[in-house]
């Protein structure tokens, strides 16, 4: 008889150890329907990512072969590149907005479901998805806002303070590094507060979020880093077969042997596609990791900042009460 286990509940004030417990167990428990779906809906993004990211880097070694022969870049490869580049950075961009819809998706049903994500159909999952794409994509537009904001900041402020005194410039760097990383941790929480709060709009999330991480912050650190160690070693090993080949062909096309053979033929090209893809879908897995530990954390911080958790149980109670 198989043993079920007691549902995770999300928003629960934990020790750190539990944290970490609870963020592999949802993924144990529940890798088989997240594994049909992220094939399903990730694996054809990856294809077309790794093609992308294959023409990018190709593009990118017959520059430095350029640089290093002391050739010239024609305008039909230097735009090949550019579209490579451009294609690269545009289906990642999709890829992760595709990606945090599918996991919150995922997150919102085996929350809602008594049977949490067992037999669970795409029909059910579609209006998560699609609800979720929607502040996926919203955050993103955000994220992307607030990284020009704050990089023109960055900019000005040195180039400030470096027309006075470029040690006093240098040091200025450094403290505004270390201060957006205590910026940035708390930040990390907006993600799960959007996708999982309906009634909170894309600022309050990012305003809870700061209000949470940094009475939380230590907890913040602690699981980004351990479960950031975790996504280290699977994207090494699944990056690896494309690296190394990607490597041997940099250095074949940098020595200028255009007829390197086996190296420069179309069956390599093929198997470092298929490598990238491979490398492509890990960087998606580590993404599952960080994600499902960060919300895990976030409803820890709800918890013991706000009492979620326990005023979830009260009202749970009251209905019971009026049966």
């Amino acid at each position: 008889m198989q043993q079920i286990l007691p549902k995770i509940e999300l928003y629960r004030t934990r020790k750190f150890t539990e944290k970490l417990s609870d963020t592999f167990g949802f993924l144990r428990e529940n890798w088989k329907p997240m594994t049909k779906y992220f094939i399903y809906i990730m694996l054809p993004i990856s294809m077309v990512m790794a093609f992308f990211a294959n023409h990018f880097w190709n593009g990118y070694m017959s520059v430095i072969a350029m640089i290093q022969n002391g050739g010239s870049f024609s305008d039909d490869r230097l735009l090949k590149f550019g579209l490579s580049t451009l294609g690269t950075l545009i289906v990642a961009v999709f890829a992760y907005i595709v990606l945090v819809a599918l996991i919150y998706a995922l997150i919102r049903l085996y929350v809602l479901r008594d049977d949490r994500l067992k037999n669970l159909s795409f029909a059910e999952i579609k209006p998560h998805f699609l609800f979720c794409m929607k502040r996926s994509l919203i955050m993103m537009l955000v994220g992307i806002l607030l990284v020009v904001v704050i990089g023109a900041v960055f900019v000005l402020v040195f180039m400030g303070i470096s027309s006075i005194n470029r040690i006093l410039g240098l040091v200025s760097v450094v403290l505004l590094y270390a201060l957006l990383i205590v910026i940035v941790l708390p930040m990390m929480l907006a993600t799960p507060a959007y996708m999982l709060e309906d009634d909170l709009g894309v600022f309050g999330a990012y305003f809870k979020a700061f209000r949470l991480g940094f009475a939380t912050w230590a907890g913040v650190f602690g699981i980004t880093f351990v479960v950031g160690l975790v996504t280290g070693v699977v994207q090494t090993f699944t990056m690896l077969p494309w690296y190394a080949l990607s490597m041997i062909k940099m250095v074949v096309t940098i020595a200028g042997k255009q007829d390197g053979g086996f190296f420069n033929s179309s069956l390599y090209d093929f198997i470092q596609y298929l490598t990238c893809i491979i490398s492509t879908l890990g960087y998606f897995v580590s993404a599952i990791i960080s994600l499902v530990g960060i919300t895990i954390q976030y409803g820890h911080a709800c918890d013991k900042i706000d009492g979620v958790g326990v005023a979830r149980n009260i009202e749970k109670f009251d209905e019971f009460d009026n049966i």
